[in-house]
C-alpha cells in the first residue's frame, strides 16, 4: 500500500511540510510520496526562486529533507520537477495564477485528471490537503476527490495558530506541535454513481467539466421516481405516456437483462450470451410468456440448443435499442435503459445501467412466475 500526500500550494509551501509533519510525526502515518498542485508562480516559490521578499528562498525539497532528518522519518519520494509538481498548462504555457473563468476551467481539469489517475491504482491511498493555494484551488481539489475518491482516501485541513503562521516549515518546539492541528473533512463519494454506466474509455477520456455535467444528470435520474413498465402479457415497454412493443425474442432478451440486474454482477459477456445455458434461459422466458411463439420456433428451428451466435445477438440488441430510443426525449434516460456494451480485452460485456428499482414488471393476473428471479421484482397492475 502506498500513502500519497497531495497538496495545493500557492505562496505558502509550508502547508506541505506541516501536513507531512502532522501525518508522519503526530499520527505516525508513513507517507511514501508527495505531489503538489500549483501554478507557475507557486512552482517558483516551491523551488525557492520567487523574487518577493515574503516568500521562502530555501527550496521546499530541502525543508522536507530537514524535517525527515530531524524526526527520523522515511523521506517520501519528491522531486522538484514536473513529476511531483503539477502545474496546469494552456497549450504549452504554464498558468501563472488561477483567477479568470478560463483558468478555473483549466485548473480543475488538470486536478481531476491527476486524482482520477491516482485513484485508478488500488494500492494508492490519497491524503488530500486543501489548506494551501487560492480558495478556488482548494475547492477544485475537494471536488475532484468527491468525484473519484474511494473509501480510504482522506480530505484534510491543516491549521496552526496565528503567531506560528509563516514562522517556519514545521514545528520544532512542543508549543508549536500543540498549535498544529490536522482535521479530517467528511465528503460525499460519488465514484460509484459516476462509474456505474461508463466504459473504461469514457471514464478515462472525460474532462472535469464533462464529469460535472454527467454526474448532475446521473443524480437527476436517481431522484426521478418514474419507472420503466414491462408488460409480460402484451410485450410492451412503457415510460411516461410512451409505449413500444418488442418482438418475442427481443422482449425475452431485454427481460433477461433486466432480470440480471438483480444479481451482484449484472454484466453478461458475449461468451455467456452465446452459450447454450443462456439460450436455454431465453427459451424458458418464451415458454413462460409467449408459449405459442416458443412452440412454433422450437418446431421450425431449435436455435436454443446451441444458443445465439454473436452476430445474431448484436443485431437484436441494435433493434431493441432503436425501439427503446423512441421512449425518451432525454438522451441521458435512453443511455440508462438501453443495452450498453463495454469492450474489454478479449471480450465485450453487455448490461442495462439503470438500477433494478427503476423497473416495474406487470405479470398476468398480477402474479409473477414462480420459477424465475423475476418474482422478486415490483409488480404493478
Amino acid at each position: 500500500m502506498k500513502n500519497i500526500l497531495v497538496c495545493v500550494s500557492g505562496l505558502t509551501p509550508q502547508i506541505v511540510t506541516e501536513s507531512l509533519y502532522s501525518l508522519s510525526v503526530q499520527r505516525k502515518i508513513k507517507i511514501d510520496e508527495i505531489y503538489i498542485l500549483t501554478t507557475l508562480r507557486g512552482k517558483k516559490v516551491i523551488e525557492g526562486k520567487d523574487p518577493a521578499e515574503f516568500t521562502p528562498k530555501i527550496p521546499l525539497k530541502t525543508e522536507i529533507e530537514n524535517l525527515c532528518n530531524k524526526y527520523k522519518i522515511d523521506k517520501p519520494a519528491f522531486t522538484q520537477n514536473n513529476k511531483h509538481i503539477i502545474v496546469t498548462k494552456e497549450e504549452s504555457v504554464e498558468l501563472f495564477d488561477v483567477r479568470t473563468d478560463e483558468e478555473n476551467i483549466l485548473f480543475p481539469n488538470k486536478t481531476a485528471e491527476f486524482i482520477k489517475r491516482k485513484t485508478s491504482d488500488p494500492e494508492n491511498v490519497l491524503y488530500c490537503v486543501i489548506s494551501g493555494g487560492r480558495k478556488t484551488m482548494s475547492v477544485h481539489l475537494a471536488n475532484a476527490l468527491s468525484m473519484f475518491g474511494r473509501e480510504n482516501d482522506k480530505l484534510l485541513h491543516v491549521l496552526t495558530s496565528e503567531e506560528n503562521e509563516f514562522k517556519g516549515f514545521y514545528p520544532v518546539t512542543l508549543e508549536e506541535d500543540k498549535a498544529l492541528q490536522l482535521s479530517e473533512i467528511p465528503f460525499v463519494r460519488l465514484r460509484s454513481i459516476i462509474t456505474s454506466s461508463l466504459t473504461k474509455k469514457e471514464y478515462l477520456s472525460k474532462t472535469y467539466s464533462q464529469f460535472v455535467e454527467y454526474t448532475q444528470n446521473k443524480l437527476k435520474l436517481i431522484s426521478d421516481n418514474r419507472k420503466i413498465l414491462i408488460n409480460t402479457i402484451t410485450r410492451e415497454i412503457s415510460f411516461d405516456n410512451r409505449t413500444i412493443k418488442l418482438e418475442p425474442l427481443q422482449f425475452a432478451l431485454y427481460y433477461k437483462l433486466v432480470e440480471r440486474n438483480t444479481e451482484k454482477n449484472p454484466a453478461c459477456s458475449i461468451q455467456e450470451i452465446t452459450s447454450p445455458q443462456f439460450g436455454k434461459s431465453i427459451k424458458e422466458i418464451l415458454e413462460e410468456y409467449i408459449p405459442a411463439y416458443h412452440l412454433m420456433e422450437n418446431m421450425l428451428n431449435p436455435w436454443w440448443v446451441k444458443g445465439f451466435d454473436a452476430e445474431s445477438f448484436r443485431s437484436k440488441r441494435s433493434k431493441i435499442n432503436s425501439k427503446l430510443k423512441e421512449l425518451f426525449e432525454d438522451e441521458n434516460y435512453y443511455t440508462e435503459y438501453k443495452i450498453s456494451s463495454n469492450k474489454i480485452y478479449g471480450s465485450t460485456n453487455y448490461m442495462i445501467s439503470a438500477s433494478n428499482n427503476k423497473f416495474s414488471i406487470i405479470y398476468e393476473q398480477n402474479n409473477p412466475p414462480q420459477g424465475t428471479k423475476a418474482k422478486e421484482k415490483i409488480k404493478n397492475n
